[in-house]
């Protein structure tokens, strides 16, 4: 999976509470979308967010049970 590179120099949008670079002046998210469509792209983020993290989390359970599977087989 591509993960972009951090931005320095950033500003927090007022509107989404996103962060955008300070040479595009406007937020590059939300410029120019309505209330429900920002509404909309907001709940999408969180969901992308929130599969991300849930992934993470398998891996880690997947890390203790072969650590623990090790563990055993080493007595």
């Amino acid at each position: 999976m591509f993960a972009p590179p951090p931005i320095r120099f950033s500003n927090k949008c007022k509107r989404c509470g996103l962060r955008y670079p300070r040479k595009a002046g406007k937020c590059v998210h939300c410029d120019g979308l309505t209330d429900a469509q920002m509404k909309a792209m907001l709940l999408q983020k969180r969901r992308a967010h929130k599969n991300t993290a849930n992934i993470g989390k398998l891996f880690f359970y997947i890390a203790m049970l072969i650590l623990v599977g090790l563990a055993i087989a080493a007595l």
